[in-house]
């Protein structure tokens, strides 16, 4: 059973707004969130003030215990193996706890060991299942439920946690979250196509709504990713979103996309490029800054498909540098990629690509035309023609 669109966006939107006006409330509900219950106030006193004298007179290690682990989750950004000994010291001094199984698998998985990391989580939940409701832990039990192949229960932690991204520290990490939550539903509605395609009636028609819910629900992250403040991961929404259109066989609007995309780049020049000189000065400078957007795309680590690497490149050059783009289309089909349910997909890309560049650079001039003109001017320029070379 998926969401469907409409209701993904309720759920994207409504909860976001409700939290609007409770700045205060939210900062303070997420510092207070990630602390154990046995570290916590048990009446009405402020949480800062710790466990009460009775507390400790039962169980005297606990403030050295609290200790570990506050020091422990501070230890988390900067210093994952010293965090990871916390946790274990914290572990050792108050056995069967739910919070020091819950720093060890934050820990390892800042240390690059995701198995271990859904292991520690494992342990945390079956000790108490509400030790991992803080965002922070939510958006590392996803990650780690991610890659470990556990893609159904990441889904489900990820829908949990989107309408509480503003309680995370940064626009970057709910971008971030955004991000990771679409590439995990886009790889499972190409699972589900597949799925489809070796199915008979009427299994076939449930995979196939099974599908298109998984790529509307990625759709839907993409675009509440693309209606928040900008980010460093702003390209990379705007190029996940064309992706994600294009797969759902809307070639028109995910090329709208990518001409805002170029556009946005240029339009900080659209003064310059009046002039003739300057304005091929401009086009350059802005296939140089696609190009180093495509080289940027080798370093992130939210895809859950790891050929969509060369899909995303791909598309970040199709409107500077041809033969590059080409270039990357032809190696994702000749891979995993065109073995896998968007072959049709970037396959229509290539041979439209093949039609109208021929493999040269080909600069965005369309877009530099559309950057140096005003609003008005925008919104009244007649629609794109359709183009044959679409996807499926």
């Amino acid at each position: 059973m998926h969401l469907g669109p409409l209701l993904l966006t309720a759920l994207l939107v409504l909860p976001l707004a409700a939290h609007a006006g409770q700045a205060g409330d939210l900062v303070a509900a997420a510092a207070a969130a990630g602390r154990p219950p046995e570290c916590s106030a048990r009446s009405g006193r402020a949480i800062a003030r710790g466990p009460t004298v009775w507390e400790r007179a039962r169980a005297p290690e606990l403030p050295r215990y609290c200790d570990l682990l506050a020091r422990g989750q501070a230890q988390l950004g900067g210093d994952a193996e010293a965090a990871r000994e916390s946790a274990r010291l914290a572990d050792q001094l108050l056995p069967g706890h739910a919070a020091p199984q819950v720093l060890l698998a934050r820990a390892a998985l800042a240390l690059g060991s995701p198995e271990d990391a859904a292991r520690a989580f494992e342990r945390a939940r079956s000790v108490d299942p509400r030790s991992v409701e803080d965002p922070q832990t939510m958006h590392d039990l996803a990650r780690s439920l991610a890659r470990t192949g556990k893609r159904g229960e990441a889904i489900a932690i990820y829908r949990a946690l989107v309408p509480r991204i503003d309680l995370l520290g940064t626009a970057d990490q709910r971008a971030l979250v955004l991000l990771e939550a679409a590439h995990l539903s886009m790889a499972t509605a190409g699972a589900a196509s597949v799925a489809d395609a070796s199915a008979r009636p009427p299994a076939g028609a449930h995979g196939e709504a099974a599908a298109r819910g998984a790529l509307d629900e990625a759709i839907a992250y993409l675009r509440e990713a693309r209606l928040r403040a900008q980010t460093q991961l702003a390209r990379d929404v705007t190029l996940s979103l064309a992706l994600a259109l294009d797969r759902g066989g809307d070639k028109a609007q995910a090329d709208a996309a990518l001409e805002g995309e170029a556009a946005t780049l240029e339009a900080p020049r659209g003064r310059a490029a009046e002039d003739r000189s300057a304005g091929a000065a401009a086009r350059e400078r802005a296939a140089d800054d696609l190009a180093s957007a495509a080289a940027r795309l080798r370093t992130v680590e939210y895809l859950a498909v790891p050929e969509d690497r060369l899909a995303l490149e791909a598309l970040a050059l199709e409107r500077t540098m041809t033969a590059a783009a080409i270039a990357r289309w032809e190696a994702y089909l000749s891979g995993a990629g065109g073995q896998g349910p968007w072959a049709p997909a970037a396959r229509a890309r290539l041979d439209a690509l093949r039609r109208g560049g021929g493999g040269g650079h080909r600069p965005a001039r369309a877009a530099t035309r559309a950057a140096a003109r005003g609003p008005q001017e925008r919104s009244a320029a007649p629609p794109p023609r359709p183009n044959p070379g679409g996807a499926r």
